[in-house]
């Protein structure tokens, strides 16, 4: 069938017979080319052998017990929405089956999007309309990189009725997945291949050079603004960082402005090895220019950043990521109240490592001091070797469930 084309397979299992110990037929649901070496990453429709009738239809025997096995057919049956669709330089449109008129209720689409080698997926949305009153469970667009980038370090992020703006998606990788899902509202949507250049209009995210963690291409120049809501301030943290390196940075380098433009205050310019500071510049704005040249190109870099009201704290997601102190490694001023939450992808376990303490309270710990909560908020249980750390040179570390 037509690799982009919105079909549903039916498949109907006429006859099984298998051992039920050495032999077993698994069926997944997903969309091609991504599934044949994505197997695990795709949900499971169920196993099955002996003689039972209850996509990728993967079947595996081992050397000992030989039965008659299966006879299936398969068909097509047309999809009201859905798909596997190529990202190109054209803008193209999704939308709810029938837009912009009525269409079945319960209806629930699925899209694959893939754009080329080092190319992200943008997609833009134009009119999407959930009522507030209906249930975020089963009324929902939400985007997501898939399959899954750098193990489970991707994004997804979900709107809802209650939701009145849904900013532009950029994928990590060249593949995302769209998901919708309604009682009775539409959707449309416009998707493009991007380049570098892009706004992020979120509260929190990762941004990585083209290509990593491969080198960059040559002959880059990315313009990157983070747009964080109104009457927060960002902070931008440098996990890796590799561009080639020249004593005035004249090369290939990084900028970050305090702002939205390329005019805006510069807070520095960065090239070689060295892992830069993070930054704090107080605002809910950043402007990033990455330019590289036509010779040496290197690995580039990973970025983290989140946003408060208080200047400091926020959300940090991903399996591996950096934080610290306000104005690090500066001293942080008095008054400071910084919180974060750490959330992993799904089963993972967090660990988090201090390079260095140093937190000075004259009395005894209750006004100057660090805590680590097993929990999503303070009233979970603290854990880890630092409790109320006052003063303290050694690194730690401490593991949450």
């Amino acid at each position: 069938m037509p690799p982009t084309a919105q079909w549903t397979v039916r498949l109907n299992l006429h006859k099984l017979e298998c051992s039920i110990i050495s032999n077993t037929l698994y069926i997944y649901t997903c969309i091609l080319p991504f599934c044949r070496s994505m197997m695990a990453n795709y949900p499971l429709v169920g196993t099955f052998c002996e003689d039972v009738v209850p996509a990728l239809v993967h079947f595996i025997s081992d050397g000992t017990v030989q039965r008659r096995g299966f006879n299936a057919t398969y068909s097509t049956v047309d999809s009201l929405c859905g798909g596997a669709f190529n990202a190109t330089a054209s803008s193209q449109t999704i939308t709810s089956p029938y837009y912009p008129n009525a269409y079945p209720p319960f209806t629930s689409c699925r899209w694959v999007l893939d754009a080329p080698s080092r190319e992200v997926v943008k997609v833009s949305v134009q009119q999407f309309h959930l009522d507030s009153s209906q249930s975020c469970a089963s009324n929902f667009l939400e985007f997501k990189d898939f399959p899954v980038v750098r193990a489970n370090y991707g994004q997804a992020h979900k709107f809802c009725g209650i939701d009145s703006h849904v900013p532009d998606f950029n994928s990590y990788g060249r593949t995302m997945h769209i998901t919708f899902k309604s009682e009775c509202v539409y959707m449309s949507a416009r998707y493009v291949s991007a380049g570098c250049s892009r706004v992020y209009e979120q509260e929190y995210g990762y941004l990585k050079s083209p290509g990593w963690p491969d080198i960059y291409p040559h002959n880059l120049e990315c313009s990157i603004v983070l747009q964080a809501p109104q009457n927060t301030a960002i902070s931008l943290f440098f996990t890796s960082f590799d561009v080639e390196n020249h004593p005035s940075c004249n090369y290939d380098y990084l900028e970050v402005r305090n702002g939205s433009t390329a005019t805006s205050p510069l807070l520095g310019k960065h090239c070689g090895s060295t892992l830069p500071n993070p930054v704090f510049p107080g605002s809910n704005q950043l402007f990033l220019y990455f330019k590289s040249d036509f010779t040496i190109a290197r690995n580039g870099f990973e970025i983290t950043w989140t946003s408060s009201p208080q200047g400091c704290g926020g959300v940090l997601y991903g399996d591996h990521g950096s934080f610290a102190s306000p104005n690090y490694p500066g001293t942080y001023a008095n008054g400071t109240s910084c919180e974060w939450g750490i959330r992993a992808p799904s089963g993972r376990v967090v660990t988090v490592t201090f390079n260095q303490i140093s937190i000075d309270d004259p009395g005894d710990c209750e006004n100057n001091y660090l805590k680590l909560y097993d929990g999503p908020d303070a009233n979970s249980p603290v854990v880890g070797p630092f409790f109320k750390p006052c003063v303290s040179d050694s690194p730690g570390a401490a593991e949450k469930k």
